[in-house]
């Protein structure tokens, strides 16, 4: 291919593009045919920009005229998001030789291929191999079968963080997708006066974010019967709005109304290898679904070879009623930091998968953060022969790790005689 080549064939595709008439005639066949034309041509299109941002940054094109290859690509025309993921798929190709193969062909659009890049990058930083090793061979096979299958590339993305999860062994850091302490939230006021935002949250966060706002955004009929004309984003953005009402007025003193419930469904399936899901964003870690499984109820579903449900039944597994006020009168408020009772939710002590009953002896109430802190920091509780809760802390924070206990109850260490009482 010389270097006028590709100038040549667009001024030849210009050329042929009528503006004042149809593409093709109105039928149906040339219709269907042109569209797949075009959409191979884009994907061939997004497959040689990735090259040759990868060719110009390989031999210092932009260097040499004081720039950054993205701002090379930028000033020849290409949006700075485009660009950036234009480079990174340009920098994988040559490691990706099955995808390389695909994109080349105009199989798989330029956003598939970013997907796969992505995908076989993330499981590749989880597992500590090598993007050219055989595992992420057969990862970046089976990322570019399902997409030429069609799923979509947040589907692809999924596949990909359950290939991570499978493949890593426990290890005590946390995976990022379920930290909370990466999670952040900003706003500000636009020219006109509304409030725009962006939100970085943990998977834990966003399906229960996801599963309110999809329970009070569903299609109602308008007044007059007619079908609702709401956009998705409209319908979103107006649930969104409910659920902060709702949260407001359930928070004030004289509340007299309750916040929306919010169920988040998640599937662990029992002696298979599939992963454990979330019911929107997929794939989760042990250690993700211990942390939700404590203020969960089970339901249990039997399936026959073929995935089939054949039976069901329900296991309460709740800190409820009489369990959680008596827990709530003994604690008062989280036992690690003192939020409120109300921030709190009741946990085991020992988790009832591991055959902790669901009792007051066995629950504490902590807060969503200190309850991370407890499964991922090394912090650990059990319950005192006064039974009353008490914490040990990691090495990282007390050498020595000395119990301590519950947050309503060390100030009474002041006092002598409450200090021997309660030791």
């Amino acid at each position: 291919m010389y270097s006028g080549m590709l100038n040549e064939l667009g001024d030849l595709l210009v050329d042929e593009i009528d503006i004042d008439s149809d593409v093709v005639d109105d039928v149906d066949a040339d219709i269907v045919e042109a569209i797949r034309g075009a959409v191979r041509l884009r994907a061939a299109a997004d497959h040689v920009l990735a090259r040759l941002a990868a060719q110009a940054e390989r031999v210092g094109v932009a260097k040499r005229s004081g720039m950054r290859t993205r701002e090379l690509l930028r000033c020849n025309g290409m949006t700075p998001t485009a660009a950036i993921r234009c480079l990174r798929v340009g920098r994988a190709l040559p490691e990706l030789p099955t995808l390389r193969r695909h994109s080349a062909h105009g199989f798989l659009s330029g956003e598939h291929v970013h997907a796969v890049v992505e995908g076989v990058t993330h499981v590749s930083i989880r597992t500590h191999s090598p993007i050219g090793s055989s595992a992420m061979a057969e990862v970046e096979s089976t990322l570019v079968r399902h997409a030429i299958a069609g799923a979509g590339p947040a589907e692809l993305m999924r596949l990909a963080r359950a290939a991570a999860i499978a493949a890593t062994p426990p290890r005590d850091s946390v995976p990022a997708a379920e930290d909370a302490t990466l999670n952040e939230m900003a706003w500000h006021q636009s020219e006109d006066g509304r409030l725009q935002g962006t939100f970085d949250l943990d998977v834990l966060t966003g399906e229960r974010l996801i599963s309110a706002i999809d329970a009070a955004s569903r299609p109602r009929p308008m007044p007059d019967g007619s079908q609702d004309d709401r956009s998705a984003q409209r319908r979103r953005a107006d649930a969104f709005g409910q659920l902060i009402e709702c949260a407001v007025r359930a928070s004030s003193a004289d509340a007299t109304v309750g916040v929306p419930k919010t169920e988040v469904v998640m599937t662990v399936p029992i002696g298979d290898p599939m992963p454990i899901r979330l019911n929107w964003l997929g794939p989760l870690t042990e250690r993700g679904a211990l942390l939700v499984g404590c203020d969960t109820s089970l339901t249990r579903v039997d399936v026959d070879s073929n995935g089939a449900p054949i039976a069901v039944s329900e296991t309460r597994r709740l800190f409820t009623g009489a369990v959680r006020k008596a827990i709530v009168v003994r604690d008062r408020c989280c036992v690690k930091c003192g939020a409120p009772a109300s921030w709190t939710d009741c946990h085991h002590i020992i988790h009832h998968t591991d055959g902790g009953p669901t009792t007051i002896d066995n629950g504490c109430l902590l807060c969503r953060s200190c309850h991370t802190a407890v499964h991922h920091q090394g912090w650990e509780v059990f319950m005192g022969p006064d039974r009353h809760p008490r914490l040990i802390p990691p090495a990282s924070v007390d050498p020595t790790r000395t119990p301590q206990p519950a947050y309503h109850r060390r100030t009474m260490r002041l006092d002598p005689d409450v200090r021997r009482h309660a030791a």
